[in-house]
């Protein structure tokens, strides 16, 4: 009759540490895996907004949307509507591509309209008001800073800073990602380059 022979405490001890070692290295990566998804989420998100920008400025002789660059209930002395609002002929104002996946705060802030109704922001994302109501050639980054539409930017990710609300308050917006996302006039997404 033959034995069976089952592990020994050696090499039950050799498979645990193995084990150990694949797994660390697997939750290591798993941040990086995490932000490289938000990332892509967030860009196609940008995208997706600009496409409804591209859709109004066919519209509107190339112009680009009158509006103002941060949405209620964030505290604004401009007159022009929110970005989703201007725009929502051409890209509905509660479409998801408005809201980052990495944004855990500005896009469910809530406020109350001066009739009395409770509504949410809306929009992860702050609108270069450089380029409101005006095409590209005619605005300041062209004119003045002879910036071209590769590197001059249409929307971003709004975060990183200290935002006074409509009521007086004040938030704190940590960063949505390890480096903003941006979307230009030539309709890339990506980081602003350093020159």
């Amino acid at each position: 009759m033959t034995r069976r022979r089952g592990f020994s405490l050696i090499e039950l001890m050799v498979v645990i540490s193995i084990i150990a070692i694949l797994l660390g290295i697997v939750l290591a990566a798993m941040p990086k895996v995490r932000e490289a998804g938000l990332k892509a989420a967030c860009g196609a998100n940008l995208h997706g907004v600009g496409a409804g920008i591209e859709s109004y400025k066919m519209d509107h002789a190339d112009k680009y949307p009158s509006a103002r660059y941060m949405p209620p209930p964030m505290l604004s002395g401009d007159p022009d509507p929110p970005l989703n609002i201007a725009i929502n002929d051409h890209i509905d104002y509660n479409n998801p591509a408005y809201q980052c996946p990495g944004d855990r705060i500005v896009y469910d802030l809530e406020y109350t309209t001066d009739e009395g109704e409770t509504k949410i922001c809306g929009m992860s994302y702050t609108y270069i008001t450089g380029l409101s109501g005006q095409t590209f050639e005619q605005s300041f980054f062209s004119r003045f800073l002879n910036r071209t539409p590769t590197n001059t930017p249409v929307l971003h990710d709004y975060d990183g800073g200290t935002f006074e609300l409509q009521d007086e308050s004040e938030i704190q917006v940590g960063f949505f990602h390890s480096e903003r996302q941006v979307l230009f006039v030539d309709g890339h997404v990506g980081p602003i380059e350093s020159n």
